[in-house]
């Protein structure tokens, strides 16, 4: 008998239900940035991505077309991938951050991103044409070009030399510009457990959840976990159970 697709997908767990948005170290530390999504209640996009950020670098409109807020799509069981401490890697995301569902990034505009090989010798027509599109845009309204839209969900990737650019495996999604947060739409928050308490205090002061019992928090998604946990040790505390082993804290 045929099977449901969704009784098919429910079985592949190489597949996520959500995607993360992990912080790093930038003008403030990883630490200081979630506390500033939680308190704006917004995640603002302020690094511009993809196929033309080089070229509108310098220009403030093109500029700003081009910035996005990124998440991550990796299942729940290998989210210490993403914020592993990976040599030679110049982006070093730290374990602070949020997931919300895929369907939920995508109704509110997020997309995945096309990786484009650029290895030398394999001369893909992808890029050839996506070249002659952002040559095209550039010479004219860049902001106002049909393609400016299209060119942050391109990112290349490739070997040259002794150098690579190697992202794909961090299914990344991108939506242009902020990303507003809501409290019902967060599937959970991460940071590192020996914070935890401190940052579910703070969310709970700043979002006005502290007269919530603690089931309604937990349907608000307002329950941190550590991204470096077993898959095991995130849903027994999204759950709201303590003590996956007889060695736990």
């Amino acid at each position: 008998m045929s099977q449901p697709i969704r009784e098919v997908l429910n079985r592949r767990n190489d597949l996520s239900t959500f995607v993360a948005h992990f912080t790093r170290d930038t003008r403030q530390s990883a630490y200081e940035n979630l506390r500033s999504i939680v308190f704006d209640r917004l995640i603002k996009a302020r690094t511009p991505f993809g196929w033309a950020k080089n070229e509108v670098e310098d220009c403030c409109l093109e500029r700003e077309s081009q910035l996005c807020v990124c998440f991550s799509e990796a299942p729940m069981e290998h989210l210490y991938s993403l914020v592993a401490d990976i040599a030679g890697r110049s982006i070093q995301l730290r374990p602070y951050g949020l997931a919300i569902t895929k369907m939920m990034a995508r109704r509110n505009g997020a997309n995945p991103v096309w990786y484009v090989d650029m290895t030398p010798g394999h001369d893909w027509r992808q890029a050839h044409a996506l070249d002659r599109l952002r040559k095209e845009a550039l010479s004219s309204d860049f902001v106002r070009h049909p393609t400016a839209s299209l060119f942050p969900l391109f990112e290349s990737m490739g070997t040259w030399g002794d150098s690579q650019r190697e992202f794909w495996w961090e299914r990344e999604w991108r939506i242009v510009g902020d990303y507003i947060l809501k409290e019902r739409e967060i599937a959970f928050w991460m940071c590192p457990e020996d914070e935890i308490q401190e940052f579910e205090a703070f969310i709970n002061r700043e979002w006005r959840l502290e007269d919530l019992g603690a089931a309604e928090r937990l349907t608000l998604g307002q329950r941190f976990v550590d991204p470096r946990w077993s898959v095991e040790e995130i849903i027994a505390c999204l759950v709201g159970k303590e003590g996956t082993t007889p060695f736990t804290a």
